[in-house]
């Protein structure tokens, strides 16, 4: 009796080592964003990489602040380091203040893996990240302008404006750019807008820029963040049908806005995949060195009342 007493308390032992050796072997990664929790895009983020940490049986943090700061950023990025994780996923909105801290991650033995916003800079320059996983900006806003001229041929609007809720934001004014250069092109005068994250102060500047500018036909939001105080102020101002909207990214509000003709359509970067897939990347490099040598671009494409409904179950799951 006491030998298998004995037998069941050395093979306790060993499966508690065993344990817990698994556990100190359980590769950690961090997620840093500059977005937050209260964005819709950013939940969506936050469900894959949690999915891909679920799915692989790694831990995987995310950090992002309540409200967009490129410091915040900066100093979560430092935070993120400072755990030695077996990989970092960041987005690059700020790719001068975000130069250092990630170059010395690098140097120090860390991937890093880039998403939503890669680095613009040449090569030469550019932080040298393992690879990017997101939409290509500035097709994102070409085709958002594009989409949008569809809608007034054979005529043209008379005046754009484009919404920039993050100022600053690389990916944003990349976006902007795009929409800027095909308005320009079709001899149609677009400005750029400072707005911001927070919905009454997008409210109050895009109503006092249509009050100042009445022949505006077309406006563009670059995110939900925008986008629904936007509807919002059409819909009480009477404006809808007069002042054709076009977003960037999906939400149910925006979903149900297509649906309604107050939305012309948005454009979609499938961003579940922008957390979901620096997670699996990360495992492959770490297990065997395995890394895409090119983007993995999530985006763009347009949604508008045409294909509204292949997507909008998706959105209601947090997918997309």
């Amino acid at each position: 009796m006491k030998k298998v007493l004995a037998l069941f308390i050395i093979v306790g032992l060993l499966v508690s080592a065993a344990s817990l050796a698994m556990a100190q072997d359980k590769m950690k990664f961090f997620v840093v964003s500059h977005g937050g929790p209260a964005d819709p895009f950013w939940g969506v983020v936050m469900k894959g990489a949690e999915d891909a940490g679920k799915e692989f049986n790694v831990d995987v943090t995310y950090l992002g602040p309540e409200k967009y700061s490129v410091q915040k950023l900066v100093d979560m990025v430092e935070t993120a380091v400072a755990a030695k994780p077996n990989g970092l996923v960041v987005t690059i909105t700020d790719a001068q203040a975000l130069d250092q801290p990630l170059k010395d991650a690098i140097a120090s033995g860390i991937p890093v893996v880039a998403i939503n916003v890669p680095d613009y800079r040449g090569f030469a320059e550019r932080i040298p990240y393992l690879a990017y996983v997101g939409a290509d900006d500035y097709k994102v806003g070409i085709e958002a302008a594009r989409r949008m001229l569809q809608e007034f041929a054979p005529e043209k609007p008379k005046r754009g404006v484009v919404s920039i809720h993050e100022p600053g934001h690389a990916g944003l004014e990349a976006r902007a750019r795009g929409i800027t250069e095909v308005f320009t092109e079709a001899g149609i005068p677009v400005e750029k807008l400072a707005t911001s994250p927070n919905a009454s102060e997008t409210y109050q500047a895009i109503d006092a820029y249509l009050t100042q500018n009445p022949d505006t036909e077309a406006v563009f939001c670059l995110g939900p963040l925008d986008t629904h105080p936007t509807i919002k102020l059409l819909e009480e101002k009477d404006l809808i049908g007069k002042v054709k909207l076009g977003g960037v990214d999906l939400s149910e509000t925006m979903i149900k806005a297509i649906k309604e003709d107050k939305l012309v359509f948005t454009v979609e970067q499938q961003q579940y995949l922008q957390g979901y897939l620096p997670i699996n990347l990360l495992i492959l490099y770490n297990k065997y060195g395995l890394i895409p040598h090119d983007d993995i671009l999530t985006g763009p494409a347009i949604v508008d009342k045409s294909n509204v409904a292949i997507v909008e179950d998706m959105v209601a799951k947090n997918y997309r």
